[in-house]
């Protein structure tokens, strides 16, 4: 179950995007809803590990490096769990 991602987590939110979509929605108020949604979904369906370095290099702008050093790995083991993160996030925008 290495790359299975519960997206059930999610659908409230993306219901609640595709209904606040349709009606007349600021395109600020729309950001600000996707934002919330992947914040919700980096919580929600990344590893621990996925989400220590999508927070730590997004989030607070940490450099790879940094991130690498603070938790004790490779730089390439940093660069590996953002890519995953990516990958397992970019499934949000199959349902935008």
């Amino acid at each position: 179950m290495r790359n299975f991602v519960n997206m059930d987590t999610c659908m409230e939110n993306i219901i609640s995007y595709n209904i606040f979509n349709n009606a007349d929605v600021s395109n600020g108020d729309s950001i600000n809803i996707i934002k919330d949604m992947l914040l919700n979904a980096v919580d929600t369906i990344l590893t621990k590990k996925q989400r220590k370095c999508i927070k730590m290099h997004y989030y607070m702008g940490m450099p790879m490096n940094k991130i690498a050093k603070e938790l004790g790995v490779c730089p390439s083991t940093v660069t590996r769990n953002i890519q995953s993160a990516k990958k397992r996030l970019s499934i949000l925008s199959y349902y935008l």
